[in-house]
């Protein structure tokens, strides 16, 4: 694995780009990379923004050399050393341990530790929620038992996408080819693995398959592009836009650049455009008059998807809650356990969004 360092300022932090297959780089005065390097960029204001969509989605990417200084420093490191971008399941009263000086987190992970056994950690990079999210999903389409049925189903939400995203404008410098062409073409690339989950697949294939830059280093700006879509399509987003901003500046910065962390209008975003239910479990250091509580959101999509609001079920998780019956939305059944409630469950932390299994 090769490190590139480009020293902008005094905080450090990973921006990982693994294993992308480097056809050859663009722009003027960029370094140019040797095929299937795998390399990581620090940074402390690296803007992901300035990167293409489609130099990222299509094997064209760079890396532009800082005029004041050298690119390439270090040397040659073990793949090894670096963090996945996702990792093994692990027990919960793992992150008990993690936090032994704030009683508040400790409290808040013993609360979910009563309703979840193992977590599953995702990279910190400011894509772990969207990455999350998708294998998550995947992972419970491999226990469905009408796998094809809900394929079916996901696969039409996707066409319905791929009609609002052909009717927006977008600027042809953020894709290499056109702009419908490439949506097609990721489109096309996730159902074939979405395909192989249904027809029967291994855990350690689905695993292997994710860790893969071919396919996550995809899929992820895939499931950006179907936010920002769904946002700038329905007027319902646009009350929580800061009126300094028009919808398009809004997505751009905290949608579309690949180190913008998912808030809750994200979150909204993309269950809606997918119509898959969504629990996400908030751990942070936050107190309420009642004690510590978990808070807790639900996304659900109430009526016929392409009609109805999404239903944000806001809650709170103590030592002592009970499970709640939620009302089903209009969305396949096997998404949702046998209380009601979405399978798909996210833990998010400050800056962090891990996957949670239940007991």
């Amino acid at each position: 694995m090769m490190q590139i360092k480009i020293p902008k300022g005094s905080s450090e932090y990973h921006f990982l780009v693994t294993s992308f297959s480097i056809h050859y780089t663009v722009h003027e005065g960029s370094t140019k990379l040797p095929r299937l390097y795998h390399f990581t960029v620090l940074t402390s204001s690296l803007d992901c923004s300035e990167l293409s969509l489609g130099q990222l989605l299509v094997g064209e990417t760079y890396v532009r050399s800082p005029k004041d200084h050298g690119v390439l420093t270090g040397g040659l490191q073990c793949p090894d050393a670096y963090p996945k971008i996702l990792g093994r399941q692990e027990q919960l009263s793992e992150l008990v341990r993690e936090s032994p000086d704030n009683s508040i987190i400790q409290e808040k992970m013993k609360i979910l530790n009563k309703h979840y056994v193992r977590f599953r950690r995702t990279l910190r990079d400011g894509s772990c929620f969207y990455r999350a999210f998708m294998f998550s999903y995947m992972e419970i389409l491999r226990h469905l038992q009408d796998k094809q049925d809900e394929v079916t189903r996901l696969m039409e939400c996707l066409d319905i996408s791929k009609d609002r995203f052909s009717r927006l404008r977008w600027h042809k410098a953020d894709f290499s080819i056109d702009p419908q062409k490439y949506f097609s073409r990721v489109v096309s690339e996730l159902e074939e693995v979405i395909n192989v989950i249904a027809a029967g697949c291994t855990s350690e294939w689905l695993y292997q398959r994710s860790l893969q830059e071919s396919f996550s280093g995809r899929v992820i700006p895939l499931l950006r592009l179907l936010t920002e879509t769904e946002i700038r399509t329905e007027k319902f987003y646009k009350q929580y836009i800061p009126e300094n901003l028009s919808v398009r500046q809004f997505c751009r910065k905290t949608v579309r650049s690949l180190d913008a962390e998912a808030s809750t209008i994200q979150m909204r975003a993309l269950t809606f455009a997918l119509g898959i239910p969504l629990r996400v479990e908030v751990v942070d250091n936050s107190l309420m008059d009642q004690g510590v509580l978990v808070k807790r959101l639900d996304f659900f999509h109430e009526t016929d998807w392409d009609k109805g609001p999404v239903r944000l079920t806001r809650g709170y998780l103590s030592s002592s809650t009970a499970p709640i019956q939620l009302k089903q939305g209009s969305y396949n059944a096997d998404l949702l356990s046998p209380d009601g409630t979405p399978m798909l469950t996210l833990l998010c932390r400050r800056g962090q969004c891990d996957i949670l299994y239940r007991k």
